[in-house]
């Protein structure tokens, strides 16, 4: 442990500042090259964190001061404790002054419920664990037990010594994760997974909505799936409705109000605004074209969408029969994150749509006099955008609650957009001037910049991880299952300052053992089950860590590889895992054997030369002899054989999804898109307008999807063996 007065060396300082504040020396790619983190890749980093380290004479400074901070304060600025069912007394680390460790010290417990638990000792009782020294005075860790039946929960330590008292949450966490009896009990199931803006009914907007995703959890409790998983539901950005990535949002907190039915809210029936609306001929017109594309035409459907809502937001107002009383009631829970939410989207459209870096100075800070002022002068704006949070949730919960048995497995993306409502909000918790990436994977061999601002981990435990228990409260709402993309982000995260490109790039430690905590207490308190995504390069043993805390494992089929190149059988997956045969950014079955997302990147010119190409079509003709000796082993080859005909692609699919659900993991997620045999994939990585991401909609309607012959096929496939 560095303590404050230990010797420090100028010409190392910069080396033990950045390894001191999280920055990794170094990183291993894909292809085994020790990549040795470059000194202008962390000065950028520690710059981007707010620690001044252009010189090492600056760096020198900052970890004096680093290394004093958290010695100047008697309590942490938060505690978080694991239950471990060894009885042991909880502890809480102090820090002391030598000179008056003589002095009596009393301590006051305030649980979450209000209960008071309360001691006296005195600080020389108190075993220290660690010392220190700031200008000769000379320090103490020293740790303060609590009694080892403290209740679950967020609660608030306050200690009195020396005269005065000092605050700071204690946060108490189960052991590990919460997971339903059945997979307690061993008992293997499965679901379908869609995106809800492709779900087609007959009466949607021209984008599918959450009446949709109600009647697709009825189909998929009639098929016999007990899961239904769906995209990020995370709030885009209205202004740019082009910009419809739902890993790429706004606020992963709040609700895309392009889910909501407006015909299903309660009140709209009797909005003469919204029946003036549509009995518009244009906008018929319009509604009706967007109904018709085979892709959602975002600009059109936002357009209509919020014109309405528009309409019966001021109908609901004004008209004296409708009772206000519960949505006021969900702006005052909804408190000082929500206003913040509402007042940064009314204020891009204020500002057209202009990131809000380049807003006027005053409007960049969303605690200014000129922000509260604006907040006031358009009240009637920044409350419809909160109105519209209010719908979202009422008809998400109903949609989560239509068909019992059938569980939501929401997906929280790993970051946001940096001219977003939260980078706006929460500007300390944000870190500009770096983007979170990955280094060369298996998925990626030149590596990935994501273009989101990491979180600042510091910061984090600086605001007892406010934002990221709000984060997780706000996505397992009505969810039997969350999973956490990039899930190694609780770890660490890949930095790449601005300028110095992936190859510079870094990793940066975050406070693991406690975001894990977090975790544990928010899947119990909400009874929700929670898959870390564990794609890429992952540390040693981190999997390992996954299991003990009961978060499943996201396994692809189509990844699951020895280093031979052969696939894993189904008996080597592990019993704690989501198994699933492709993903959101992977061809699918049909789309892989015929190759269309090589040949879509060799006609978009994603590859850099000819040997790439080659390269990359040489490993998918390995991947598919691969796959077939694997199927051939498992006495499940498709007939007829693998060809380019719909009978022989069906074929293969419905080997894989056998091959998949024969695995020990407790969940199997399969896409609506693989048993639909279809071609394109939903997203393409490495593209933005080259191909229509995040676009694409069912050519049939939810209602209809139980009765399709392929849909039937590929579920009785699932059933032999699960």
């Amino acid at each position: 442990m560095n303590r404050p007065g230990d010797p420090i060396g100028l010409a190392d300082a910069l080396n033990q500042l950045a390894a001191e504040a999280g920055i990794h020396e170094s990183y291993w790619d894909i292809v085994g090259t020790l990549h040795i983190t470059p000194p202008e890749t962390k000065r950028a980093i520690l710059a981007a964190m707010g620690i001044p380290a252009n010189t090492d004479a600056t760096a020198l400074q900052s970890l004096q001061i680093w290394r004093e901070r958290p010695w100047r304060s008697l309590l942490p600025p938060v505690t978080v404790l694991r239950r471990n069912g060894s009885g042991k007394p909880f502890a809480v680390p102090l820090t002391i002054p030598d000179v008056r460790a003589a002095e009596p010290l009393s301590w006051r417990l305030v649980l979450e419920t209000g209960t008071e638990i309360a001691g006296e000792t005195s600080a020389d009782a108190l075993a220290a664990t660690a010392h220190g020294e700031i200008n000769g005075i000379h320090l103490s860790k020293r740790d303060l037990p609590l009694p080892p039946f403290l209740p679950e929960g967020y609660h608030t330590l306050a200690v009195r010594f020396g005269g005065r008292e000092s605050q700071a949450p204690l946060i108490v966490a189960p052991a590990a994760a919460f997971i339903p009896d059945w997979m307690a009990k061993g008992e293997r199931r499965w679901g379908l997974a869609a995106q809800v803006y492709s779900l087609r009914r007959e009466r949607d907007w021209g984008i599918g909505d959450f009446t949709a995703l109600a009647e697709f959890a009825r189909t998929a409790k009639d098929l016999g799936a007990e899961m239904v998983g769906i995209n990020p539901l995370h709030a885009l950005f209205p202004v740019w409705p082009d910009a419809c990535s739902p890993y790429s949002p706004s606020s992963p907190e709040f609700i895309n109000p392009l889910m909501i039915d407006i015909d299903a809210i309660p009140f709209a029936s009797a909005s003469p605004g919204l029946a003036a609306f549509r009995a518009d001929p244009e906008v018929q017109a319009a509604l009706a074209a967007a109904k018709d594309c085979e892709l959602v035409d975002y600009p059109c459907v936002s357009d209509l969408k919020f014109r309405a809502l528009w309409a019966v937001y001021q109908d609901f107002l004004e008209q004296p029969e409708n009772d206000l009383s519960a949505f006021e009631a969900f702006c005052v829970a909804g408190g000082d994150r929500l206003r913040r939410f509402a007042e940064f989207s009314a204020l891009h459209e204020t500002m057209g749509g202009l990131p809000w870096a380049t807003w006027p100075a005053p409007f960049r800070d969303p605690a200014s006099p000129e922000v509260a002022a604006y907040a006031i002068a358009n009240a009637e704006r920044v409350t419809f955008h909160a109105f519209l949070q209010w719908l979202a949730e009422g008809q998400l919960a109903e949609a989560a609650a239509a068909t019992p048995g059938v569980g939501l497995y929401r997906d929280l993306a790993v970051g946001v957009n940096a001219d977003g409502a939260d980078a706006w909000s929460n500007q300390g918790d944000i870190v500009a001037g770096v983007s979170v990436g990955a280094p060369p994977d298996a998925f990626s061999p030149v590596g990935q910049d994501w273009g989101l601002p990491p979180p600042n981990p510091h910061r984090m435990r600086e605001t007892a991880y406010a934002g990221f228990i709000a984060l997780l409260r706000a996505n397992m709402r009505h969810a039997k299952a969350l999973r956490l993309d990039h899930v190694m982000g609780l770890m660490r995260l890949f930095w790449i300052p601005a300028g110095l490109g992936v190859p510079n790039g870094a990793y940066v430690s975050y406070p693991f053992d406690d975001l894990l905590a977090i975790v544990a207490l928010e899947s119990w308190r909400n009874r929700c089950l929670v898959i870390g995504e564990d794609l890429g390069t992952v540390p040693d043993d981190f999997r390992g860590r996954l299991a003990t805390e009961r978060l499943l494992s996201y396994r692809v089929l189509y990844f699951e590889r020895w280093d031979s190149g052969l696939f894993r059988r189904p008996d080597a997956y592990p019993p704690l895992a989501l198994v699933t045969p492709t993903t959101h950014d992977m061809p699918t079955p049909a789309g892989n054997w015929l190759r269309l997302d090589l040949r879509l990147r060799t006609d978009i010119g994603i590859y850099a030369d000819d040997a790439t190409i080659l390269r990359e079509n040489q490993g998918r003709a390995e991947e598919t002899q691969a796959l077939l000796a694997a199927l051939a082993d498992q006495n499940l080859s498709p007939d007829p054989a693998p060809a380019d005909t719909p009978d022989a692609l069906a074929a293969l699919t419905h080997s894989v999804l056998r091959y998949a659900a024969r695995t020990p993991s407790r969940l199997l997620v399969v896409n609506l898109g693989d048993l639909l045999v279809e071609k394109t994939q939903i997203n393409l990585p490495g593209t933005v307008n080259e191909h229509p991401n995040w676009r694409r909609r069912m050519a049939q309607n939810v209602t209809d999807l139980a009765s399709a012959p392929l849909i039937r096929a590929g579920v009785a496939a699932i059933a032999k063996e699960r």
